[in-house]
């Protein structure tokens, strides 16, 4: 009978040590790291499907024919053809004597703006080039070429020739693409993102201002029903980080619409837009 007692008692320690060795220990923090990245991954997928049909979004799309109703406009005189043509912006650059429209070092062609504030998002709707008969058919391209229209992102005071700015065209020999300048105190970096990649001479353009007052650049081919259809962003050359140095960019900023050319070869073209929202 002592036997069996000493037997139990030396058995049982080593029954429940291998009880506790099979059961898997739960872990709070791990569970909730599980969690919290699939939220997270969640949350990126909804961010980038995103539409812009909500009602935090102003809508300006240039409804009916006439001047262009409340933009700020800088150096008018540059490119006075511009106004709204049966709901687009349109903007008919038949004249560059001097280069006077274009965006590039020190020169300041026309820009029509709105005021906005940081943080910030911007975004221009089918814009690019066409022919005068035709906004909505692309010029085709002959020899090296420079002509565009686009956003521009402009520092406070409109004399200053600090600006950042993204447009739609052909530049030079690289036909069907979309060029990105930063210009700092008059001094133009400036790239693109490759030939044909727009090939109809047009896209989205938009552009987030972040609370630290810097910008991040994005584009996509035309989403022409973005009211029911998913946004499909794409980084501008996979940062959405421009060339070169950026402006220091106070709270208050002009960003708007440019239409330019350099030199006179693919002149006469226009410039269009169908719509631009703002959120700020």
């Amino acid at each position: 009978m002592k036997k069996k007692i000493l037997l139990f008692y030396i058995a049982m320690p080593l029954f429940l040590l291998g009880c506790s060795a099979e059961i898997e220990p739960f872990s709070e923090e791990g569970d909730n790291q599980q969690h919290d990245e699939q939220a997270d991954q969640n949350q990126d997928e909804s961010d980038e499907q995103e539409n812009v049909s909500d009602e935090s979004f102003e809508l300006f799309d240039f409804e009916g024919t006439g001047d262009l109703v409340d933009f700020v406009t800088n150096n008018e005189s540059a490119l006075p053809d511009i106004g709204r043509n049966e709901g687009r912006y349109l903007a008919e650059l038949t004249d560059n004597e001097d280069d006077k429209t274009l965006h590039f070092n020190n020169e300041q062609g026309r820009l029509d703006a709105k005021e906005v504030s940081f943080p910030f998002e911007f975004i221009a709707r089918n814009i690019g080039i066409g022919t005068l008969e035709d906004s909505q058919t692309a010029p085709t391209p002959s020899g090296s070429l420079y002509i565009f229209c686009g956003v521009q992102v402009h520092v406070e005071d409109l004399n200053d020739v600090n600006s950042a700015h993204v447009v739609v065209g052909h530049r030079g020999n690289t036909h069907f693409t979309i060029e990105g300048k930063n210009t700092l105190n008059g001094n133009s970096s400036v790239n693109d993102i490759g030939a044909n990649t727009v090939p109809d001479g047009r896209a989205d353009i938009r552009i987030v201002g972040l609370e630290n007052r810097t910008i991040k650049v994005y584009w996509q081919l035309p989403n022409l029903e973005y009211e029911s259809v998913a946004d499909d962003w794409i980084m501008y050359n996979e940062t959405g980080d421009l060339p070169g140095t950026a402006p220091s960019f106070e709270n208050t900023v002009y960003v708007g619409l440019i239409t330019y050319a350099f030199g006179y070869n693919g002149v006469p073209f226009s410039g269009t837009c169908d719509a631009i929202q703002i959120q700020d």
